[in-house]
């Protein structure tokens, strides 16, 4: 064979690596119908280039040939599809993570900063009630809003600080079940609402169930200065029952205010039975028989709930 015919079969050969080549480019990149007609033709031209050679050939030999030059083609076309899937469930986990640690930083926001911006209202308005008569306690009253401040920046940073964070959002939080005394003292102090809180609890509660039981008092007593005005008293009992953590909230409150709460707290409650869905446990909320309005929310004790928190 001379170097002419050397040279002339390399560039033969070339056609349908060319061909190939064509067939993993268009199915890894283009659009999906483009992908599908021109991987086709091209793939085509591949196994059909061979035929200018066996032109004497059985039917069967040829149509053998035409077979093993598919191989090629299949196999890229296959490996170029396989890597958009990928690429595609990448983006698509993505975007999930994203629209989830939004839901889950609003919720944060909701949980914690409107607690304690509520809180500086409340303190504010306390403040301009004394404040024409000249009461001492002014000064008091304005540290006090201070504190509220700072405590609401701290929630601010902290759930922003969750938007660069590595670890779930949902673990970002200022209290556990040792935080909720204090919690109840800052309300009570916060207003004219008697506030106590009632422990029955003889075994040891795990971070993240005396988490949840943190923020659940905190959105009940959101609630209770944001729709119970005429409330005097409000009482947090914390008891356990069959391996469970109890935590029951409830006001005495206008009792008529029961539809306007469970129609404004709609995210709030709705976060809430969800967090607590997630460790396998519940939530009740509704009007108590007498008057007021009652949150109760039932959570694992001694449960492992790691993975379930992740979830």
């Amino acid at each position: 064979m001379t170097g002419q015919d050397q040279d002339a079969g390399t560039w033969l050969l070339a056609e349908p690596l060319v061909l190939t080549a064509l067939v993993f480019v268009v199915v890894r990149w283009s659009e999906p119908r483009p992908a599908v007609v021109s991987g086709a033709l091209a793939a085509a031209g591949s196994t059909l280039w061979v035929q200018r050679f066996v032109p004497d050939e059985p039917v069967l030999t040829a149509a053998a040939a035409s077979a093993a030059w598919l191989i090629p083609p299949v196999v890229l076309g296959a490996a170029a599809l396989y890597l958009r899937w990928v690429a595609a469930e990448r983006a698509r986990a993505i975007t999930t993570a994203r629209t989830e640690q939004r839901l889950r930083l609003a919720v944060d926001l909701h949980d914690f900063v409107a607690h304690d911006i509520s809180e500086i209202v409340a303190r504010a308005q306390a403040g301009a009630a004394v404040l024409p008569l000249g009461d001492p306690r002014v000064a008091e009253l304005l540290g006090q809003i201070e504190a509220a401040g700072i405590r609401a920046l701290e929630s601010m940073d902290q759930t922003v600080h969750g938007l660069g964070d590595d670890g779930d959002p949902v673990r970002i939080t200022r209290g556990g079940i040792d935080d909720i005394d204090e919690l109840v003292r800052r309300f009570a102090a916060a207003g004219e609402v008697l506030a106590v809180v009632e422990r029955t609890l003889t075994r040891e509660v795990s971070a993240i169930t005396g988490a949840e039981a943190y923020r659940a008092v905190v959105e009940a007593l959101t609630n209770v200065r944001r729709h119970a005005v005429r409330a005097t008293a409000v009482s947090v009992v914390l008891t356990e029952a069959d391996g469970w953590l109890v935590v029951s909230i409830a006001d005495d409150g206008d009792g008529r205010s029961g539809a306007s709460r469970r129609a404004t707290a709609g995210l709030g409650l709705a976060a809430m039975t969800e967090r607590a869905q997630r460790l396998g446990g519940s939530v009740e909320a509704g009007p108590r028989r007498s008057r007021g309005w009652e949150v109760t929310v039932a959570l694992p004790l001694s449960r492992t709930t790691e993975q379930g928190a992740t979830a």
